[in-house]
This record gives structure tokens, C-alpha cells and sequence, in this order.
């Protein structure tokens, strides 16, 4: 795609090229639910290598599967994390052109095409946080620097139409590449809200100073507690064009990134209402709690759960004890009262556990009644019920 002044229409995730068409048009799908349209994709020259006709064709193929569906792709050529020192020395430069070439020749004319990525997070790797001293750290910098500048230069004289980017792992990398760049982009995992927005006034400030436009394409961690939600409400505040990490809840950092899972349903139903524009309130001044009691129902459901937890009976030869579906009846309406009313842990929900007795042939009483009498504690006391 031509370089472009606005690329608000952006709604991105970072993604990883499936096996085969089945998966990335099921994959694609969940993406299409809540509106995606363009994704950013690794590459590697290594496995470009082992079998270059193969490798490029697959590519290819995604893209067109991509763009079938209407969502664009950005691929990423090289990648700083985990950078080899060896692609930053001299001798490597045909290698990485023989790379650059194939993947560019294929994927000029495509118009699945949005942008290239020329490298990803350049200066994050071992050899600059890992540097003994200054010095040391200055020269990994230069080298890495001239790298991405040399194939910037590269690729654009390979293909002068479509646009190219640098996939910066902070925003004060910005100006290293923005002279040569088409659109400036930065990653920003800053774990305040405060922080997000001191990342988007700079990378807004070089933008208007190069006079190009500026895109987030990498954000979003748990284990950064920089939450999806709140990251993706600040962006299109600023009106910067994201995409998030990352698609699929699958691989190394499936338990911090991530929003659907293999068969389409979601970590947390938040972050998909962000991407389609809705977000949760978080003024006290408006918020409105809510009553799960409000008619009764809890109240209600605790008295019926006693007689079956209690172990007391008067008539031993008449007793047959508690049933296993009557508990789970109960067990599932105090989980349905507590997760609709936003007052209990959502991490593992009451309602999955009960849906994974309900499974199982025999499903242990036991496990059951002491389930159910937690269940019932907290429902008493986040109802307020004396």
C-alpha cells in the first residue's frame, strides 16, 4: 500500500502464520468478530533458507487468504529480539538482501500489503541490556542502527510503493529511523496509564516534527499491567492506530498476551469490548454497583443449600442424602448471581467448574458440597447478608 497520512482505520493484532488455510480463516474469523482488519507478522530468513521456494509461496498464500477477508498484513523482516551478531557484520548483507529481495519481488503488487517492517525492536536483545559498559553498548547500538538503516534503504529501492516502518521497541528510538521511514512506530508496555500517555505526547511529538504519521504496533501485557482495555481507550483517545499482542492465546506468552482461544471464545470478555469501542466505566461518580439480592434470590438460594450440605437427618432408614444435580442447580445460580454482579474472581469462574462436574460421570459429592459452601460464604458476604 502507498505510504498513507492517516492510518486511523487501523485495528491490528500481532499474529503468527498458521499451518494452513483451515486455521488462518477459522483464526481470521474470531479477528473479524470484533472488527480487526490487519495483522503483523515474524518472519525468518533462517527458515526462508532451508527451503526459499516453499517458504515464499506460503507467505504469499497468506496474504491472499488475509486480504480475501479483508485484513491486511505487515511482515516483519528481521527481528532484534534474540539478535545474532553475526546479521550485523558485512559478510551477512547478501544473505539478508538474497531475503529481503524474495519476500519484496513477492509481496510488492499484493494488495494485502499494508507496510513493511523492516525489524522488530532492534536494540532489544541481550547485547545491548546484557552490555558490560557504555562503551560496549554504544557500539552494539551503531552496528544495529546501521543494519536497520542499510535495509530501510534496501527495501525501499526494491520497491519505491509501498510504505516501510521500523517496529521500535520504545518511542525514543523513533528518531533513528525517521528519516527514512514512511510511518513511525513504537512499542509501549508502560505498566500506568500515565506512562501510556507520556509514550503517545512523544511518539506524537516526533511524528509532527518528521511530519509523518505514527502507529503503536506492539502493546499490550498482563504481566506488565499494561491492560488491554485501558491501553486501547487511551490510543484512539490520542487517535494513534494500534495493534495488540496478540491474537491467538497459544505458544510462550500464552499467559500474558492474548485474546481468543482455539475454539473462539476469549480471555476476557473486556478486552474484545475495547477493540470494538466499548470500555468499562471507571468514574465512582457514575458508577452504579450492582444488587444481586436485589429481589431476594440470594437469601433464597442460601436456605435451600442448607438442608443439603447439613449432615444432621432425624431419620436414618429414610435418609438418601443430598443429590448431586439438585447441589450444582443451586452451586450454579449463587455463580450466576456472583459473576453477573462483577463480585468474584473471574480467572477460573465458578460457572467453568461447575460446567466440568457436570462432565464427569461421577463427579465427587464431596469436592461438590465443600464447593458449594464456599460458593454460599461468599455469596453472603459480598450480598452483605447477615
Amino acid at each position: 500500500m502507498k505510504p498513507l497520512k492517516d492510518y486511523s482505520f487501523i485495528k491490528g493484532v500481532n499474529y503468527r502464520m498458521p499451518e494452513n488455510d483451515e486455521i488462518t480463516l477459522r483464526e481470521l474469523g474470531y479477528a473479524k468478530r470484533v472488527g480487526i482488519n490487519s495483522v503483523r507478522i515474524w518472519l525468518s530468513y533462517q527458515k526462508y533458507e532451508e527451503q526459499p521456494e516453499n517458504y515464499i509461496a506460503r507467505l504469499v498464500g497468506f496474504v491472499h487468504t488475509c486480504h480475501s477477508v479483508g485484513v491486511s498484513v505487515m511482515p516483519i523482516l528481521f527481528n532484534g529480539n534474540g539478535l545474532d551478531p553475526a546479521m550485523l557484520e558485512e559478510d551477512f548483507l547478501p544473505r539478508g538482501e538474497a531475503f529481503a529481495a524474495a519476500v519484496v519481488d513477492a509481496l510488492k503488487d499484493e494488495p494485502g500489503l499494508i507496510m513493511y517492517d523492516i525489524m522488530n525492536e532492534p536494540p532489544c536483545n541481550h547485547l545491548i541490556l546484557d552490555a558490560p559498559n557504555d562503551e560496549v553498548k554504544n557500539g552494539w547500538y551503531e552496528k544495529i542502527w546501521k543494519f536497520v538503516r542499510h535495509f530501510c534503504g534496501y527495501v525501499k529501492q526494491a520497491d519505491a510503493e509501498n510504505a516501510i516502518t521500523v517496529g521500535n521497541w520504545l518511542a525514543v528510538d523513533l528518531e533513528s529511523s525517521a528519516d527514512l521511514v514512511d510511518v513511525l512506530s513504537y512499542h509501549d508496555y508502560s505498566p500506568t496509564i500515565a506512562g501510556v500517555r507520556e509514550m503517545a505526547e512523544l511518539a506524537l511529538s516526533v511524528a509532527r516534527k518528521y511530519d509523518k504519521p505514527v502507529i503503536n504496533n506492539e502493546t499490550c501485557c498482563i504481566a506488565r499491567a499494561n491492560p488491554y482495555d485501558q491501553v486501547i481507550q487511551v490510543l484512539n483517545e490520542y487517535g494513534i492506530p494500534w495493534y495488540v499482542f496478540n491474537l491467538m492465546i497459544q505458544g510462550y506468552w500464552n499467559d500474558v498476551h492474548g485474546i481468543f482461544y482455539a475454539d473462539g471464545t476469549v480471555r476476557d470478555p473486556a478486552i474484545a469490548s475495547a477493540i470494538v469501542g466499548c470500555f468499562r466505566n471507571r468514574d465512582l461518580q457514575t458508577i452504579v454497583p450492582e444488587k444481586p439480592n436485589r429481589e431476594g434470590l440470594a437469601v433464597a438460594l442460601l436456605e435451600k443449600l442448607k438442608p443439603l450440605l447439613a449432615d444432621n437427618h432425624t431419620d436414618v432408614f429414610a435418609y438418601q442424602g443430598p443429590r448431586t444435580a439438585e447441589i450444582l442447580d443451586i452451586c450454579e445460580q449463587m455463580a450466576n448471581l456472583l459473576e453477573c454482579g462483577q463480585l468474584t474472581a473471574m480467572q477460573i469462574p465458578p460457572t467453568a467448574r461447575i460446567s466440568a462436574w457436570r462432565k464427569q460421570a461421577d463427579p465427587s459429592l464431596l469436592d461438590i458440597k465443600q464447593f458449594a459452601y464456599r460458593l454460599a460464604q461468599e455469596l453472603q458476604e459480598k450480598c452483605q447478608i447477615l
